[in-house]
């Protein structure tokens, strides 16, 4: 029986971040119905984004051969496997190659940003709910982006500064550069890294978190030219912040968002209310509960965002006590 690959596999897959045997498995796994669907589904889910995006020629026929080398493999390979269609994948050349071999790097404008210092050539990547993403900046830092986000970021560190705009929830691994810092500036507040390891969560209507796993970061407020900070974060700390309230400082897991990026979904005295927030953005299904005072039971509890939602769903109301029912991508919880 073939292993079943997960999106956040195959995407790594596709940018060339498995090693041989994960390769072998995942090739073995598009050869299924299953797994060709998959493939379509991601297909769908970036074609929006991708029908603008600006694509070099020259690049675009190099990367049809990578792409083409990628399924077809050495002989060795292909003798335990059916090769794909590759004229099915390349039909849609344009789009994955973007997607593919730029992981979802989209040439969409070459806006300056004015308040990060970004350099012309702004690239996007934006997360539909219920995609994930990896893929590498230009300085090599690891970005995990998570569903319905949008990281912007230039094609090039030039300045004195690497900074990046998030809208979302992302977890990075920022490569270390004493005399160039990483900025990630999210609403009106940014968080200030030289090389560490840390996750940002900023949706609207909901408190912008920074959680740090390692190293320090910095928190301030950015208001015109002022600059106000507001915590400076070691591992095991994060922040809290939005314009109801004061920054609050505390205590977490580090092992809860570390695993987030494995697509673990950790909640701790959560209001049901805000874990359906999220369970939405991950499996993109819309979430509606009819009580007030069931929205604000306090969860705690982990998930593998893996696993079908009506699994844990099931766990959930057999815990605290209520039912709920389905209709197309709709979840009423009662």
């Amino acid at each position: 029986m073939e292993k079943r690959i997960n999106k956040t596999e195959l995407l790594q897959f596709l940018n060339g971040k498995s090693s041989s045997d994960e390769s072998i498995s995942i090739n073995q796994f598009l050869q299924t119905t299953v797994g060709q669907n998959l493939l379509e589904e991601l297909l769908k889910e970036h074609w929006e984004l991708a029908g603008t995006a600006v694509v070099d020629q020259t690049k675009l026929s190099v990367w049809k051969k990578e792409w083409s080398l990628k399924f077809d493999g050495e002989p060795e390979v292909l003798t335990k496997t059916r090769r794909l269609n590759i004229n099915l994948i390349l039909r849609h050349a344009a789009v994955w190659t973007v997607l593919i071999l730029g992981i979802g790097i989209y040439a969409i404008s070459n806006r300056t940003k004015k308040s990060s210092g970004a350099a012309s050539g702004q690239l996007v990547q934006k997360n539909q709910a219920g995609s994930h993403s990896r893929f590498a900046l230009a300085d090599g830092t690891q970005v995990y982006l998570g569903p319905g986000s949008m990281l912007s970021y230039p094609a090039t560190f030039s300045g004195k500064t690497r900074p990046v705009t998030l809208q979302g929830e992302a977890y990075f691994e920022v490569t270390k550069n004493k005399e160039k810092p990483f900025l990630i500036y999210t609403e009106n507040l940014r968080t200030q890294v030289l090389g560490t390891t840390f996750k940002v969560s900023s949706f609207k209507d909901s408190p912008i978190l920074v959680s740090v796993t390692s190293g320090k970061v910095k928190v301030a407020r950015i208001n015109g030219e002022n600059i106000q900070e507001l915590a400076v974060l070691n591992p095991g700390e994060q922040v809290s912040y939005s314009e109801q309230s004061e920054a609050k400082k505390t205590k977490f897991n580090i092992d809860d968002v570390r695993n987030w990026k494995q697509g673990q979904l950790a909640f701790d005295g959560t209001p049901l209310s805000e874990l359906a927030n999220q369970i939405g953005r991950w499996y993109n299904v819309s979430i509606v509960i009819n009580s007030e005072t069931l929205k604000k039971i306090p969860i705690t509890v982990t998930l593998d965002g893996n696993m079908p939602i009506y699994k844990f769903l099931d766990g959930l109301s057999v815990s605290f006590g209520f039912h709920y029912k389905v209709k197309d991508r709709t979840i009423t919880i009662y």
